[in-house]
């Protein structure tokens, strides 16, 4: 079972795995059945109990946790050690859940611009490497730790036990699934928030007088930096207006259904389950699943913590371990009477025969872990299991011996010297403790198969081959486009994303070495990077910008070309949204793009969110949009096919963020460098001219600049990225990652005409279903 959750972590880290997670995936996830919360009013009362509720127990487990640690030297930091690493799946991904809450769809109403910005401290936007899951990073680096990132490693390693991977796993199943658990995750969120920091990891750092700086930026409910909100007040934030929001729903909905049924909308709604009754249930569902997660995982890392006191816990488990791969080279060698390979072979009989026959073996001397064979020549450089076992396995090694005979240990029945035995009775009670530890440990191959057994795409990987003949028409754009602005996903939709990004960038990449205004030299200068590159280009652009010779559109031409951008502009930073991924957000590179992503959406400020701007410069105009998700949208007979091909290619190669990254650097350059010092002061005479706002110009003009904008930022990013690669040719090195780099920035304008079409058809063979397949199933 254990690894189980390992293998399911290990998928939902990536945001590209080729099978996209399902509810059925993650059992044990808060049930999304939940009943109405039948008086919405009195939900906050009972939340602020549970909150008190989730706080008291932190405190008190964290005091109990202490009572088992050792009071000092080796084996209290070994029992330091075990309880990071076991909480390190959990921490070094803390806020991941968050991640996919925003999206294209969603990215303008207050819910979601809340979530965003507790998300946003959470991964320490505007500076890489400095989330939460680095803080803790750095507490593992400090106590020797090397599973010290999320993925295979950590996954494999056998030195984290297999519960430990249950809550983290689930919760990150959750996060790529935000439109069936989003009030379940907020729910989560404010227990977690509440609980601070994980009882275990508070208890081990006031033993190890650590309860400074550093614990306070472990603590979930804590401000992240100077200038940000306590996580707590975040959390509370995007509650609220979540809920909020359902209740405005449901008094719409209220007032259309009297108006429709000539009643009071007081009368209504009756018998009908509100909206804002589901989403109370949904968070307080979450709450309580986070609660009893989280007090089930401590609990058992505490039973844990404490079976690790017995002195023959480490060797045991070490030896449970190797057991399989012991078990081929150990035929020779006898241990009173049996090959030393059946020992092993027969580990799950339980710790008792196989460490007292090892004890009272030629190869340990008890209490002399010096003269002890086992730990000289036989490891020593000429030795047959010379570096067989790690520096810390040999600690544990000589632990043991130098314990024996001591209370608890195989050999302490038997004690010479008068010393106080233990009654054979409990002796072997503390055995049989050992013996029904081990079934939750890993080994014996469990480990290695259940993470080989992981769909996880690798950067570049193709995903699923999609089926059926070719649709990737205007017409076919528009069909996809309110499928692509939700997160949920189908392989039929992840094909079709991916065959419509690569035919897009196929035609992007056509004459590519052909001389072109604007376009990236065919080689990335080293030394010096893209700022003299970028301060040229946009001199080339300020340069054809005259007030007086400005081509003045009509007032209805200008319109029709306001309004022919909306299903761009109102998915704004759409192309990076796979950056909100929580191990691309704060990456070297990818921090320059969430911070980005970020800015597009206002900082959480709903008055500096560019959708919302954008929209009430339409209202200015005379139109007035319904919501960019709806159906109403998609079908608004003013806007043309033609308007959806760009923003469907935003969308689908946003959906794979590590296999495009280097096109999407690019794109995301040619974005940002689009308008400054030209078209966007065009845009602004010509919206002047006719009486309408210019806020919007006005703000990418500025925000996007290339002194500290976002210009600056992509060009940064490039250099980021390219900078940790090889100078080498081939896949990988920086030529090859250059040039798709040059494609993306050309994709903002790909070539026109037959010959292009031609060739990215003949580049791009692979089949695409019809849209009727795209749909992911509803759960």
């Amino acid at each position: 079972m254990s690894s189980r959750y390992r293998t399911l972590y290990l998928r939902a880290l990536s945001p590209g795995a080729p099978d996209p997670l399902t509810p059925e995936d993650g059992r044990g996830l808060p049930s999304t059945d939940v009943h109405a919360h039948p008086d919405p009013e009195t939900a906050e009362r009972e939340l602020l109990a549970l909150c008190a509720e989730a706080a008291r127990w932190s405190a008190a487990e964290a005091d109990a946790f202490g009572t088992v640690l050792p009071d000092a030297g080796e084996d209290l930091d070994e029992a330091v050690r075990r309880v990071l690493r076991n909480c390190a799946p959990f921490a070094l991904s803390a806020g991941a859940w968050l991640q996919w809450l925003s999206g294209p769809g969603n990215s303008e109403t207050e819910p979601v611009l809340r979530t965003l910005t507790l998300y946003a401290a959470d991964v320490g936007v505007g500076l890489p490497l400095a989330d939460r899951g680095s803080d803790f990073r750095e507490l593992l680096r400090r106590h020797g730790v090397a599973e010290e990132l999320p993925g295979v490693l950590l996954a494999g390693s056998e030195s984290v036990d297999g519960f430990s991977f249950r809550l983290p796993a689930l919760l990150l199943t959750m996060s790529r699934l935000p439109d069936t658990y989003r009030c379940q995750l907020l729910g989560a969120d404010l227990c977690l928030r509440h609980v601070g920091v994980l009882p275990p990891l508070a208890a081990a750092l006031r033993a190890t007088d650590a309860k400074d700086e550093t614990y306070e930026t472990l603590d979930l409910g804590a401000a992240r930096a100077a200038g940000w909100a306590p996580g707590r007040e975040l959390s509370w934030a995007a509650v609220r207006a979540q809920l909020a929001a359902m209740a405005e729903s449901d008094a719409e909905a209220a007032g259309s259904d009297a108006e429709a049924a000539g009643a009071p909308a007081a009368d209504a709604g009756a018998g009908v389950v509100s909206a804002s009754g589901a989403a109370v249930g949904g968070v307080l569902e979450g709450f309580r699943w986070a609660l009893r997660e989280v007090r089930e995982w401590s609990e058992r890392l505490r039973q844990e913590t404490a079976l690790s006191l017995h002195p023959d816990y480490g060797v045991w488990r070490l030896i449970h371990t190797r057991a399989r791969q012991a078990a081929v080279y150990h035929s020779g060698f006898r241990l009173e009477g049996r090959p030393l390979s059946e020992w092993f072979a027969d580990v799950d009989a339980g710790p008792a025969p196989f460490l007292a026959a090892l004890a009272r073996s030629r190869l340990v001397r008890p209490g002399k872990p010096e003269s002890s064979p086992l730990l000289g020549r036989l490891i020593g450089p000429k030795g047959p299991m010379f570096r067989i076992f790690t520096e810390e396995e040999l600690a544990v090694l000589r632990r043991w011996i130098r314990g024996l005979p001591e209370p608890g240990s195989v050999l302490h029945p038997d004690a010479p010297d008068g010393a106080e035995a233990e009654s054979p009775s409990v002796t072997a009670s503390r055995q049989a403790g050992l013996h029904r530890a081990q079934a939750d440990w890993p080994g014996r191959g469990g480990v290695s198969q259940a993470v080989a057994s992981a769909s996880v795409a690798a950067p570049g990987s193709r995903g699923p081959v999609p089926v059926r003949r070719p649709a990737l028409t205007p017409r076919a754009a528009r069909e996809a486009y309110p499928l692509l602005l939700s997160r949920a996903d189908s392989p039929g939709l992840r094909a079709f994303a991916h065959a419509y990004a690569s035919r897009w960038l196929a035609r992007s990449r056509y004459a590519l070495n052909r001389p072109a205004k604007g376009a990236l030299p065919e080689r990335w200068d080293r030394e010096n990077g893209l700022r003299p590159w970028l301060a040229r280009a946009h001199d080339q652009h300020a340069e054809g910008f005259d007030e007086e010779q400005v081509d003045l559109p009509s007032r209805d031409e200008l319109i029709d070309s306001t309004l022919q951008l909306a299903p761009l502009i109102m998915i704004d930073g759409g192309w990076l949204q796979g950056f909100t991924d929580y191990r691309l957000a704060a990456s070297r590179a990818g921090h320059f793009l969430f911070r980005t992503y970020w800015d597009e959406l206002g900082n959480g400020e709903p008055e500096l969110n560019h959708p919302r701007i954008y929209r009430a410069l339409l209202r200015q105009m005379g139109i007035d949009l319904p919501p960019t998700a709806s159906p109403e949208f998609i079908a608004w007979p003013q806007l043309r096919d033609e308007a959806f091909a760009m923003p469907v290619f935003w969308l689908s190669v946003s959906r794979f963020p590590e296999e495009f990254m280097p096109e999407i650097l690019g794109l995301n350059l040619a974005m940002e460098l689009s308008g400054v010092g030209g078209s966007y002061r065009d845009a602004r005479v010509a919206l002047r001219h006719h009486g309408f706002s210019t806020q919007f110009v006005d703000l990418h003009n500025t925000i996007d600049n290339v002194a500290t904008g976002h210009s600056a930022w992509a060009a940064d990013a490039i250099d980021s990225h390219l900078n940790e690669l090889p100078a080498r040719p081939g896949p990988g090195g920086e030529a090859e990652v250059w040039e798709r780099v040059r494609v993306g920035q050309r994709s903002l304008n790909p070539p026109a005409g037959r010959a292009a079409a031609l060739y990215a058809a003949l580049r791009t063979v692979r089949r695409t279903p019809p849209l009727a397949r795209l749909a992911p199933a509803s759960h």
